[in-house]
């Protein structure tokens, strides 16, 4: 006779407005999930999104840790991006020198960012991501604070790409490819930070995901949109590298 087998459960929620969080999780955790032998259960509300996980129970820590490293990211990446776009006066820059600019600054020490937010988080049974950031997350809004206050409100066009090219410029070693209009890294895991970013347009998608990635050098397997590839090759350019199939 077989014994059932233990499961344990882990829960995110989140505020419906900030449902993309909960979708971003989701899905980068999807290949997890199915390694594991995961069930997945995801609820949306008028209110609130909840995402249910139904771990084997040995594997309960092990899930946690992937879950802390997405929450990580939506931390570091949409509630910062949040908190940037409403506490900063750049309204003398064009909209995607704004995007690009906010982007940067994101990108600038994310996996800082990342690492306090996972220390404050102790293999929870259930995570709210708002309350995490409401009232978890003090110092990093200091922090936050301290930085936009470096920025001076008349932020000129001119200074958005010298600016991005000093915040990269020691990124080394870190290689990301381009294809189609999607980016991956070492391993070909395709990256989707960008689907963090709240309001976004979609437009210069592609150099976003790039400074997201953390990127020191950038690999092109296929040409990209005019003003992605104009603002790629500018801001990274002789990190910049053309596979065969980009002529072809």
């Amino acid at each position: 006779m077989h014994r059932l087998r233990s499961m344990s459960q882990i829960k995110i929620t989140e505020s419906a407005l900030r449902g993309k969080n909960i979708l971003y999780i989701r899905e980068t955790l999807s290949a997890v999930n199915k390694q594991l032998g995961c069930l997945v259960d995801l609820k949306g509300g008028k209110n609130r999104y909840e995402l249910i996980f139904e771990v084997p129970s040995e594997y309960r820590s092990l899930l946690n840790s992937e879950v802390e490293d997405k929450i990580a990211d939506v931390i570091a990446i949409n509630y910062k991006y949040s908190y940037f776009k409403n506490n900063s006066n750049l309204s003398g820059l064009k909209p995607v020198e704004r995007e690009l600019l906010l982007t940067s600054l994101i990108a600038a020490d994310i996996e800082e960012d990342k690492k306090y937010v996972v220390k404050k988080l102790k293999s929870f049974s259930e995570y709210a991501l708002d309350g995490i950031f409401n009232f978890r997350m003090k110092a990093l809004k200091e922090k936050w604070n301290d930085i936009l206050s470096y920025i001076p409100a008349g932020f000129q066009s001119s200074q958005v790409r010298d600016f991005i090219i000093y915040l990269i410029k020691d990124k080394m070693g870190k290689r990301v490819y381009s294809d189609e209009g999607s980016v991956y890294d070492k391993r070909y895991n395709i990256l989707k930070r960008r689907e963090l970013l709240s309001g976004d347009s979609g437009e210069i998608s592609i150099v976003k995901e790039i400074l997201l990635s953390g990127a020191g050098e950038v690999e092109l397997a296929s040409p990209l949109p005019k003003v992605d590839e104009e603002y790629i090759k500018e801001l990274y350019g002789d990190r910049v590298r053309f596979s065969n199939s980009y002529f072809s």
